[in-house]
């Protein structure tokens, strides 16, 4: 589906399909480095005052996890409060060195003046990409200022959390859930690509009214496989561009590079059937 702006330029697609071809792999590994005394279990060595420790981290997964994936999702929510900005454009020089695009797991979600600005500094920290939420509903405005700096936009359509459920699914718009409206307007927007949970209430029919409707070029980020979960093959079996998001149960096992590496030969051998 092709709309008002025909896609852009499509510059986040044509980098997704290049990474994509040449590390035979969908795989997008979540970067979520909690540090100690945000939670018991699953984090890192460093505290929250060691933005060096943090970054250290990171670097090390990238490296480790680079042979076997095609992108890298850092989560703001972890990141852009313990890292300074130098720090994040060398996160990204470590990605893009490695043949790998990174999305800023950011969830962008204001007026457009202030979405300007996050737009602006996630370019200059050197992100391909970002996700947005669509709850302002300038979506269109959003795709629109992210493509005129390069970027691409992932916004969030369907989550998997059991709290999304009354509001995207269960909300009717024009006869219609709310989640396939905002898909219909991401695709008439030129979007690259919306996020769509692979757990939770999240069906294989809902993937494939919502692939019906914004055809097989936009990509699906799909979050919450590995330790949420998530129905793999049942998200993945239709037809069309995705990324598969594994964090936890990849960055904090004892061997990030052989789990990611089994996670992508799951991947593949799905895909291939």
């Amino acid at each position: 589906m092709e709309g008002q702006s025909g896609r852009l330029e499509m510059i986040f697609l044509e980098k997704y399909l290049k990474a994509r071809e040449e590390k035979d792999s969908v795989l997008c590994v979540g970067l979520d480095p909690a540090v100690k005394g945000q939670r018991k279990e699953n984090t890192i060595e460093a505290d929250g005052s060691d933005s060096r420790g943090i970054l250290e981290f990171c670097l090390e997964v990238v490296e480790n996890v680079s042979e076997h994936c095609c992108a890298v999702k850092p989560n703001s929510q972890y990141l852009l409060f313990a890292l300074e900005q130098k720090h994040l454009k060398k996160l990204n020089r470590s990605i893009h060195g490695q043949g790998l695009v990174s999305i800023l797991d950011h969830k962008l979600s204001d007026i457009g003046s202030s979405n300007d600005s996050a737009v602006y500094w996630i370019g200059e920290c050197g992100f391909d990409a970002f996700t947005y939420s669509p709850y302002p509903g300038n979506i269109a405005e959003t795709i629109k200022s992210a493509g005129e700096s390069g970027l691409g936009v992932f916004t969030l359509c369907l989550m998997s959390n059991s709290e999304a459920k009354w509001i995207q699914k269960e909300t009717v718009f024009d006869k219609n859930p709310l989640f396939l409206q905002v898909a219909e307007i991401v695709a008439y927007a030129g979007g690259e690509g919306i996020v769509v949970g692979a757990a939770g209430s999240v069906t294989k029919d809902d993937v494939k009214v919502l692939r019906d409707t914004t055809g097989e070029d936009m990509i699906y980020l799909h979050p919450g496989i590995g330790a949420q979960g998530g129905d793999l093959e049942g998200i993945i079996s239709l037809p069309g561009n995705v990324l598969v998001n594994v964090g936890r149960d990849i960055i904090y096992s004892e061997d990030a590079s052989k789990k990611c590496g089994e996670y992508n030969l799951k991947i593949n051998n799905i895909l291939k059937q």
